[in-house]
């Protein structure tokens, strides 16, 4: 509870109010404005001596999102605050809406592959036995695909919904980058059996298998992978040798529904966005760099060399 004059002079905080507003020490006589949030509290009791209810409205302190109600009292000249931290609520929330776009987004590729396998076997692919066995290869590779998706989406909404980080363990990069390069040969892989990460491998997988993915639809001379490790950390560069990305664009491409020219044209903007919130989850960046002749996106996770 938070009680203000009308000129926006905090006149008393409970102790739950206090914690909830540090690291800024509230006390008797301190402007309102004081406290940094968004939208500022002063605006809030600006409308609420105007109004004289404000009702449930959010306000954004650091790291936080609090509930702000407020009732004003014209004889006494004082406004009343109750504030509630639903941070855990809103970041379950939005977890929720993100896992449902992002999984739309993943799953239609292998979803599709499947779907296009069966349809092709039902028209009498089924009755030509080497036409039959490549079609039912590609429904096992979508499936396998399919289900380290899901896996990697559930494990990425657990994350940011704040109910338990990844489960991390070594991870040797190489297999990795040879099980996503399978089948291309338009890419090539640069990486020494030594070199392994900190991570969850789906969503390890999942983020390169994004990089990759996205670097074959925009270059004109193949894709090519390395991995070693830079301090503490391993970078995996992912170059491609297309026509870049415009340098307005570059620290967007990350942006959710983000699809500017020369990049990710063509799909709903998601990828890359899933790609960049994997590597924070697993406690690492991703970083892009471009010039004319081609893009190289950085992933960067924690080294766990292997002996």
């Amino acid at each position: 509870m938070l009680v203000v004059s009308d000129d926006h002079t905090v006149r008393y905080a409970n102790v739950a109010a206090r914690r909830l507003l540090h690291p800024v020490r509230v006390r008797p006589g301190m402007p309102l404005g004081n406290v940094p949030s968004d939208p500022p509290l002063d605006e809030l009791a600006t409308s609420l001596v105007a109004r004289l209810l404000l009702p449930e409205d959010e306000v954004r302190i650091g790291n936080r999102t609090l509930s702000v109600e407020g009732v004003f009292d014209q004889e006494e000249r004082l406004g009343t605050f109750v504030l509630q931290d639903v941070t855990a609520r809103i970041r379950r929330v939005r977890s929720e809406e993100d896992f449902v776009v992002n999984a739309s987004h993943e799953i239609l590729g292998p979803a599709a592959a499947i779907a296009g396998a069966a349809h092709v076997l039902k028209a009498g692919a089924k009755d030509d036995p080497a036409a039959r066995d490549r079609f039912i290869a590609h429904i096992a590779e979508a499936s396998d695909r399919l289900t380290s998706t899901t896996t990697a989406l559930l494990v990425l909404a657990k994350a940011e919904a704040g109910l338990g980080g990844p489960r991390l363990e070594l991870v040797p990069v190489r297999p990795v980058l040879e099980d996503v390069v399978r089948g291309k040969p338009d890419v090539s892989v640069n990486c020494t059996e030594k070199v392994g990460v900190l991570a969850d491998v789906d969503l390890f997988r999942q983020a390169v298998g994004t990089l990759v993915e996205n670097a074959r639809r925009h270059s004109h001379e193949g894709v090519r992978i390395t991995a070693e490790e830079v301090g503490d950390m391993v970078a995996v560069d992912i170059v491609d040798r297309g026509g870049g990305i415009l340098p307005e664009n570059l620290e967007r491409v990350t942006d959710r529904f983000f699809a500017g020219e020369g990049r990710d044209s063509g799909g709903y903007g998601i990828g890359l966005s899933i790609a960049a919130r994997s590597a924070k989850a697993l406690g690492g960046t991703l970083d892009f760099a471009s010039d004319r002749a081609g893009t190289r996106a950085r992933l960067q996770l924690p080294s766990a060399r292997l002996l």
